[in-house]
């Protein structure tokens, strides 16, 4: 009634890629958010609860402290 699945070589290193694959993608945005700036973060993280007017605003002050760099 039951069959035992038998995987042939190349399927053994899937789960081994999915996981590599996985763990690069959360490492590269745990860096990301390591070295990310305050003024950003905080503004990532109030973008729910502002309208889109102060948004607008927020990203226009941000883009402005950029090109005066």
């Amino acid at each position: 009634m039951f069959h035992r699945v038998t995987l042939e070589s190349w399927q053994a290193f899937v789960p081994y890629l999915c996981f590599a694959l996985i763990a690069g993608s959360f490492l590269a945005i745990l860096v990301r958010a390591c070295f990310m700036k305050p003024s950003e973060a905080t503004r990532l993280a109030s973008m729910p609860l502002r309208e889109e007017q102060d948004l607008r605003e927020a990203r226009e002050i941000q883009t402005s402290d950029t090109t005066l760099r």
